[in-house]
């Protein structure tokens, strides 16, 4: 069965190939929703999209990796039954 990735997520390994220090540490893909981009694109019609991201470290077929996932940003609620 070929994997199927859930959305908004992505999988970061080990750059076993890196060979100056300018090549980076970990590689892999992040898997985004159609509908998710749609959203942030209206929302910020202009300049550029943030995209909050979080990583867990897992191993993974005795591979140490950091697993990734996409969200949008946190915003505190405004409160607008304050009398001031």
């Amino acid at each position: 069965m070929a994997f199927i990735p859930k959305a908004n997520t992505g999988t970061l390994w080990p750059n076993d190939k890196k060979k100056t220090e300018t090549h980076p540490d970990v590689r892999g893909d992040l898997h985004l929703d159609r509908d998710f981009i749609k959203a942030m694109m209206m929302k910020h019609p202009e300049g550029l999209i943030k995209i909050s991201v979080a990583g867990w470290k897992k191993e993974i077929n005795g591979k140490k990796t950091l697993s990734i996932s996409a969200s949008e940003p946190y915003e505190k609620p405004v409160d607008n039954d304050l009398p001031y």
